[in-house]
């Protein structure tokens, strides 16, 4: 796609304006304006040499971000940028940021909010690394496939420097995530951010496809309680809350190789699948199964189908789901499995 001149001067001074008009009003969000580039190729002006060794939380510093077409910057905008994850920071030779677009505080905060972005990049500048984050946004879109009640992720080729020009250039595969006050937007609901939460507020059919999604992917990383790896968004009009699961680099189905099953559970690898989901009936949640397998087929040509994979990171991508779905296909197999190991985690 290439938007006309006049396009990406409309598109350059909205981004320029003092704030970005949010969803609920109706406009463009960053994450929607970004949409309409395809590839998406951006570069990210900033001190990586403080972005790096800077530990402390949220420690925003500002940077300059660029969408480039060809030889062309189609618009360019003063952000801030931070890294993100605790861990993450102390081992990635770079580790993922988030980006506020906006240079200065905004005094409209729901504004401000709803464009800050995480972006997704390689923890390692080695073909391996760049390999997981291809197969991490594919799973966040194979969760697309079977809700809307998901994080819409977008993807882009990403060039970080320096303004110094001393520290080499960060390029690398990377994607966006769409920001969970726009998810929520988009749903008609609001996040929730209690330390604990109560299951008993849990929807049924989002906790249990969720709790599915997870074991399909050989996920263990993640609480519903606690809000681990999980955003959870509150629907007024039904009185009941959906999990959103998120941040998937410890699944089975990525397989990065730091990522080790918690020792509580009872599995040795994350190739491993573990059910980490609530007691139903049997009846009920045939039904589940039933919604999966209405979508294995949809699910397998999506991975095959895949622009941003390997041929064999789809053979190895697609076994493993075939894996899950021989289980589904198999009433006593899934009893086993599924129904019958129940309620003994999360």
């Amino acid at each position: 796609m290439r938007p006309s001149p006049f396009a990406l001067l409309l598109w350059g001074l909205f981004l320029s304006a003092p704030f970005f008009a949010s969803a609920q009003d109706g406009n463009e969000s960053i994450f929607q304006t970004l949409q309409r580039f395809d590839p998406l190729n951006i570069s990210i002006e900033t001190d990586l040499k403080q972005l790096k060794s800077d530990k402390k939380d949220e420690a925003w510093q500002p940077g300059i971000f660029q969408v480039l077409q060809g030889d062309s910057t189609a618009f360019r905008l003063n952000v801030q940028v931070a890294a993100r994850g605790n861990m993450r920071k102390k081992t990635c030779d770079f580790p993922p940021i988030k980006i506020k677009f906006y240079a200065d505080e905004t005094a409209n905060d729901s504004l401000a909010d709803i464009n800050e972005l995480k972006l997704v990049t390689s923890c390692h500048k080695t073909e391996q690394n760049e390999d997981w984050v291809r197969k991490e946004f594919v799973v966040y879109q194979l969760y697309n496939l079977l809700t809307d009640e998901s994080f819409r992720v977008k993807q882009a080729n990403v060039k970080l420097t320096s303004p110094d020009k001393k520290n080499s250039p960060v390029e690398s595969f990377a994607f966006f995530i769409e920001n969970e006050k726009e998810l929520a937007a988009r749903l008609g609901g609001r996040p929730i951010k209690p330390k604990v939460v109560s299951i008993k507020i849990m929807d049924t059919t989002a906790y249990d496809r969720a709790s599915l999604f997870q074991y399909m992917i050989g996920n263990t990383d993640w609480s519903i309680r606690v809000r681990h790896n999980v955003k959870v968004i509150y629907f007024s009009e039904r009185s009941k809350a959906a999990p959103i699961p998120y941040d998937f680099d410890y699944c089975g189905l990525v397989g990065t190789n730091y990522a080790a099953p918690s020792p509580e559970i009872p599995i040795q690898t994350v190739k491993e699948r573990y059910f980490m989901g609530p007691c139903r009936s049997v009846a009920h949640y045939q039904k589940v199964f039933d919604s999966f397998l209405s979508k294995k087929q949809a699910l397998l040509e999506h991975v095959e189908q895949s622009a941003v994979l390997e041929k064999n990171t789809k053979k190895q991508m697609s076994a493993y789901l075939e894996e899950f779905f021989s289980v589904m296909e198999k009433p006593a197999l899934a009893r086993r499995e599924i129904i019958l190991n129940c309620n003994k985690a999360n």
